[in-house]
């Protein structure tokens, strides 16, 4: 159970001639469905899920252990594998050690941005250095610098964007990048009532209110702010490595793009894996050896070195890196931004094991959309939270014991 787009046709053929005892279906990626499936006991033999909410899979024990795989395995070696993979362990408590639950297939940095250099020029800013991070408490000011209205004042050029989902992950970066914490220690608690949170929590509400992005308040009709940077009308985009692959039906879009670090927060240089889209095998899976053959192959067999080579994101395996590619002039820029910047990547806890992400997403949102059309203080909006996503923790708590 996959994306069509995360399996094409040459894939599965790939596979099966390396394979030719083992048939590939292909479902595609549902996660109602795939409760469903799991819920009756038939579950694909590989499913979809992101690394950084994978730890609700293994605290129900949804997921079957990989490690006695990984330890047999001439394809994949534990120690070849990228730091994003630790985010599939889990020990119970923890996520980030013990066994593991899955692996990533490829990643990236998804707070780092993408600037349409013609837009800067346009609006006579100067484009930022690729070499120095930019910060948040200085990116709305810069959007409304960006942000070009029409004469009947419609946007035709949003400053900043990428910024439609708000989710946790996002919030979960900001936080720790002041070196605070949304959760306790055994991910029971969430508090999102400390400075570090409130600070965060201002800022979506400022962003929200300066009206130099699309978001939660102002949905993009486009259904994401991807295809409005295609278009040329975002200025500057959120988006990790993974992205110049998807500018590539646009060449004159991808050359007038410029690769930047992830903003810093209070000073401190974090550049988090939002997601880190992945493969697990169900622990009801009936056909789990053969599953392992088909993540050996789609990770780290030729196609994670076609994808690497693509440069759909950053491979699992550090020793695909390089077949990034580095053939163009604005591939090599890309390249050399994302060398430096996996000396800041830090694996931050986004979840809590005991609540789904669209759970979590649901909340935010609403309460995010309450708090910008009533001008609520931020602190309102922490205490808020707090009491929904914390009752929800303990409603989804005593489910799974």
């Amino acid at each position: 159970m996959l994306e069509p787009s995360e399996l094409p046709a040459d894939v599965i053929s790939g596979f099966e001639k390396e394979n030719p005892d083992i048939a590939v279906k292909l479902v595609k990626h549902d996660p109602t469905r795939l409760t469903a499936m799991l819920a009756a006991g038939d579950p694909p033999d590989v499913a979809r899920e992101t690394a950084t909410f994978s730890s609700y899979l293994a605290v129900r024990g949804l997921a079957a252990e990989i490690d006695p795989y990984l330890q047999k395995s001439s394809v994949i070696k534990e120690s070849d594998l990228a730091g994003i993979n630790d985010l599939w362990r889990f020990d119970g408590t923890a996520q980030g050690q013990g066994p593991r639950y899955g692996l990533t297939i490829d990643y990236s940095q998804d707070a780092m941005l993408w600037a349409n250099t013609k837009l800067f020029e346009q609006a006579k800013v100067p484009v930022p250095p690729d070499t120095e991070p930019l910060a948040y408490e200085n990116l709305i000011d810069l959007a409304r610098k960006l942000t070009r209205k029409t004469s009947d004042k419609k946007t035709a050029v949003f400053g900043y964007g990428g910024t439609v989902d708000f989710d946790m992950a996002q919030l979960a970066h900001m936080v720790s990048a002041q070196s605070g914490r949304l959760f306790n220690d055994d991910y029971t608690r969430v508090d999102f009532s400390s400075p570090e949170a409130r600070k965060t929590l201002q800022f979506w509400i400022d962003l929200a209110r300066a009206g130099v992005s699309y978001g939660p308040t102002r949905p993009n009709p486009a259904g994401w702010d991807g295809t409005t940077y295609k278009a040329g009308r975002i200025a500057l985009y959120t988006a990790g490595y993974w992205y110049q692959q998807a500018m590539a039906d646009v060449p004159d879009l991808r050359k007038a793009s410029r690769f930047l670090p992830a903003p810093t927060f209070a000073g401190n240089r974090i550049s988090p894996c939002y997601y880190g889209t992945g493969v697990w095998i169900p622990a009801k899976a009936k056909n789990k050896d053969a599953a392992w053959r088909f993540i050996e192959y789609y990770v780290g067999g030729a196609a994670g070195k076609r994808r690497a080579a693509e440069g759909r994101g950053l491979p699992s395996l550090k020793s695909l890196e390089g077949e990034l590619p580095k053939n163009t002039p604005e591939a090599k820029q890309s390249y050399d931004t994302q060398r430096r910047e996996l000396e800041h990547y830090s694996a931050v806890v986004v979840n809590t094991p005991y609540l789904r992400s669209e759970s979590l997403k649901k909340v935010l949102q609403a309460e995010f959309k309450s708090a910008v059309s009533n001008d609520t203080a931020a602190g309102k909006v922490a205490d808020s939270l707090n009491d929904q996503v914390n009752e929800l923790i303990d409603q989804e708590r005593d489910k799974v014991k």
